[in-house]
């Protein structure tokens, strides 16, 4: 079949679906057994073999493989057989992690993927645009990304940005029966049209994977944390060569002295640190969207703890966005809705309601749009001021130079043209060209209307008999109709949400369209301070940016502002030192929400382009998602710096005894075996017993840290060498015992072994909080199971020879166990003294 043909096959198509309600469920069930789902291959998902390979390019593995070679050359089959088996044990935990982190970020995909206004089985939603199948019906409007090939049924003014795949910069113009294209967006008008074609057969399908490739960016701690490891490196290989050179020239062995050095280059590599970083940022990202919140770029994690100012829009996020039509007024009389009957709202208010949904789209999805439409059905069911049966023949959209919104329909009865207009009160009053004495006089009413904490929405009339429409509104005849009042409840926690924002340090601001009026009103109720301090855009218009700048520090609240005002503020705010969070929903908004430090995204009522420009979107659009996000991020950090804490105390006694021993040739106290045997405590613990921990309970509470604060700073450089010392000091003073008491190389082991361990557990119940252990099973699981696993090498004969150890008495294991708890003990008093957190 040509294309012509087929074009011709789906317009007859989509004119039968759309007029028959869209597909069937079993239609669409069936299509998506057949062709799958609307999706590209993934070319970032490793797999099993994928994640083998990485695990494999780790120099943890090679070193024991190093030394599992070594030993078999040295004809000790069973050393080299045991430590490949400490080996398939940490690649299985590894691989866990990894998979762990990475079902978390294919989750996170799913969730962010594009969004459809789909017709199905008569009914309008919203589905995610991977459930798309050829020969569905959707909708498509201004800021939506283009989620499948689709025909255009029926379009106004439609307009698509293209440059993703045509590399054309301009948009390009649609009109009926032309195609929109996947992954293209729509910047302005909207239409109705039939998916043509799907994932790999799609345009975007065929073309190939390269356009959606990005590489991402690493964030400031992956840079810190790349830094930290190249040098850890840098003075691991010197020490390990080092301590080749010496046990070699001291003990006359090179085998064994590059054994002791491969040891040493398994104790010191800190190679958990980027799987750890890995693991935390993907994981806190799963987390915080099981809250409805999605993280679409990862460095938001690190920014969120940061955060010191919050800018806010209104509507939708501190209220309900479950708009009413409460109030009504003309420019002689007023009237409370209320919860008033249709035959007792006098005649007079009536075309107040029929232009004020006259101008509005038959858009279910936004809340203004639906209060109007449900008023007319409230107050107007039976009167001849609804007019369904009419046909929208041109509108007229709103703009940044007039707010306000107009549509031209054609009378079945006098086949003139009718126009219903809405929007801010001063932009109707321009419209109508009225005098300043009825100007001033209406403006007074929406003042006292604005008073209530109404959203206050003007509306006026026109006709034209005219054979052909004019370009723009003002050619028009505008009549003042009247004043509508519109209510919006407030989100019951976001006053509570305010206090705790003001509690960790955070200055929330509030951007929105509203009348200054209506924005005081809220920003009282809401509990945000310096609400009679208002700046409106006409203001903003005529200040510098070091006036706007001054104002910034004492003004919570922006009115009337346009897209443009709230990318302006977002920038002074970041000049001067401000880490800046921004939610934004609208095509407009994309650029604020780009160029601030956190752009978050409307889910519910935000467009696709707002979506993907932030580096957050909240699924339900609740004030108090952002909270718990802000909430979330810096418990995320305050985590992983736990958990690097432990990783860098951990390692050094346990590097310590590897190199002292050499170094004074000393009898060896660490050896591969037992270098793997610790891993397999100190992988888990550090990134998933972390990870999970809740104990910052008062995380709230404090002010928010400095955005390229340092995490590997004195904060964490000074406990972690006071504890790690305090370890090793134990080990030391055991070992030096021992050694004067003539004990075996093996009991000398086995006794610095025991201290080793318990002080490691003690370091993780310890870095959690004794009071919240319990809270974390896993840590407490990996610490019980340690305890056990420690028993059963020190205490089973047959393990000795593993692990080179000799039997010791329950008194000597006894004392050791509790010495080591006494080692970090005492080094943590001193921590609290030196370094208090």
């Amino acid at each position: 079949m040509n294309t012509k043909d087929l074009s011709e096959q789906l317009k007859k198509q989509g004119q039968e679906l759309l007029t028959g309600g869209g597909l069937s469920l079993n239609k669409v069930n069936e299509l998506q057994e057949q062709f799958g789902l609307n999706e590209l291959p993934n070319p970032k998902d490793k797999g099993v073999i994928g994640l083998l390979l990485e695990v494999f390019s780790e120099p943890m593995v090679y070193l024991l493989i190093g030394c599992g070679v070594i030993y078999f050359f040295l004809g000790d089959i069973h050393e080299a057989i045991m430590l490949m088996g400490f080996l398939f044990i940490i690649v299985a935990i590894t691989i866990f992690q990894e998979n762990k982190a990475e079902r978390a970020i294919h989750a996170l995909a799913e969730l962010s993927s594009p969004r459809a206004l789909v017709l199905r089985e008569g009914k309008k939603e919203r589905l995610s645009g991977r459930e798309l199948v050829c020969g569905d019906i959707v909708f498509l409007a201004e800021g939506d990304r283009v989620p499948a090939d689709c025909l255009l049924l029926e379009s106004h003014h439609l307009a698509s940005d293209e440059s993703l795949l045509t590399g054309e910069s301009l948009p390009v113009e649609k009109n009926d029966f032309m195609n929109v294209l996947s992954g293209s967006t729509i910047v302005r008008g909207h239409a109705v049209a039939i998916v043509s074609a799907i994932g790999p057969e799609s345009l975007i399908g065929k073309i190939g994977q390269t356009l959606l490739t990005k590489t991402r960016s690493k964030t400031f701690l992956e840079v810190e944390t790349d830094r930290v490891v190249k040098v850890f490196a840098t003075g691991a290989i010197f020490l390990c060569l080092l301590v080749v050179i010496i046990y070699s020239l001291n003990r006359n062995d090179w085998i064994e002295g590059f054994l002791a050095g491969l040891t040493l280059a398994m104790a010191i590599l800190p190679n958990e640190l980027p799987a750890v970083l890995s693991i935390f940022l993907s994981l806190g990202a799963w987390r915080m969207s099981k809250h409805r919140v999605l993280t679409r770029k990862l460095p938001a994690i690190e920014n969120l703890g940061a955060a010191t100012v919050l800018c806010v829009d209104k509507t939708g996020t501190l209220t309900l966005s479950q708009m009413t039509i409460q109030y009504l007024a003309t420019l002689h009389s007023d009237f409370s809705l209320g919860q008033s009957r249709r035959e007792l709202v006098p005649e007079e208010f009536h075309e107040i309601l029929e232009y004020g949904i006259l101008a509005s789209r038959k858009d279910l999805f936004d809340p203004m749009e639906t209060a109007f439409f449900s008023a007319g059905e409230l107050y107007l069911t039976g009167t001849e001021h609804l007019h369904y049966d009419w046909h929208c023949q041109k509108e007229y959209p709103l703009s940044s130079e007039l707010l306000s919104i107009s549509q031209a329909w054609k009378s079945q009865s006098s086949g003139d043209y009718i126009v219903g207009a809405k929007g801010a009160p001063e932009a109707i009053v321009d419209l109508c060209h009225l005098e300043k004495s009825i100007s001033e006089k209406i403006m007074k009413k929406v003042q006292s209307i604005a008073e209530k904490g109404y959203r206050v929405i003007a509306v006026a009339k026109a006709k034209s008999n005219v054979a052909l429409l004019p370009h723009h509104q003002h050619d028009f005849e505008f009549e003042f109709v009247g004043l509508i009042g519109i209510q919006d409840p407030i989100r019951a926690e976001v006053p509570a949400a305010i206090k705790e924002c003001m509690q960790a340090g955070i200055h929330v601001i509030m951007m929105t369209g509203d009348h200054p009026t209506t924005a005081a009103h809220i920003a009282k109720k809401i509990g945000r301070p310096f609400s009679d301090k208002i700046m409106t855009g006409e203001e903003m218009k005529h200040l510098s940016d070091i006036e706007i700048t001054s104002a910034l520090k004492h003004t919570s609240v922006f009115s009337r502002v346009m897209p443009e005002q709230k990318l302006k503020l977002v920038e002074l705010l970041k000049k001067s030192g401000e880490v800046v969070a921004m939610t934004g929903d609208g095509v407009n908004d994309a650029p604020a929400l780009k160029h601030a430090d956190i752009g978050i995204a409307m889910g519910a009522r935000g467009t696709d382009v707002a979506r993907e420009s932030a580096s957050l979107v909240l699924l339900d659009d609740d004030f108090g998602s952002i909270v718990h996000a802000i909430r979330a991020g810096r418990v995320v950090y305050k985590n992983l710096k736990g958990a690097l804490t432990y990783l860098i105390t951990v390692h050094i006694p346990i590097a310590a005894m590897s190199v002292i021993p050499v170094f004074f040739n000393l009898p060896l106290i660490l050896l591969p075996a037992h270098i793997a045997f610790l891993h397999l405590i100190i992988e888990p613990t550090s990134s998933i017993a972390f990870e999970s921990s809740e104990m910052h309970k008062r995380v709230m509470s404090e002010k928010p840290r400095a955005k390229n604060q340092s995490l590997f700073d004195k904060k964490m450089w000074l406990p972690s060498l006071i504890n790690g010392a305090g370890i090793m000091s134990v080990l030391m003073a055991i070992y030096l015992y021992t050694i004067r008491q003539s004990y075996s190389e093996g009991e000398i082991r086995a006794c610095v072994f025991t201290a080793l361990i318990s002080s490691n557990i003690y370091l993780v119940f310890s870095s959690h909080g004794f009071k919240n252990i319990f809270k974390n099973k896993l840590s407490l699981f990996l610490g019980l199971g340690s305890i056990v696993l420690l028993i059963i090498i020190i205490f089973i004969p047959s393990l000795h020879s593993i692990f080179m150890f000799k039997a010791i008495s329950l008194s000597k294991f006894i004392g050791c166990f509790l010495l080591g708890f006494v080692g970090i003990l005492v080094a943590s008093f001193f921590t609290e003294v030196i370094a208090p957190q």
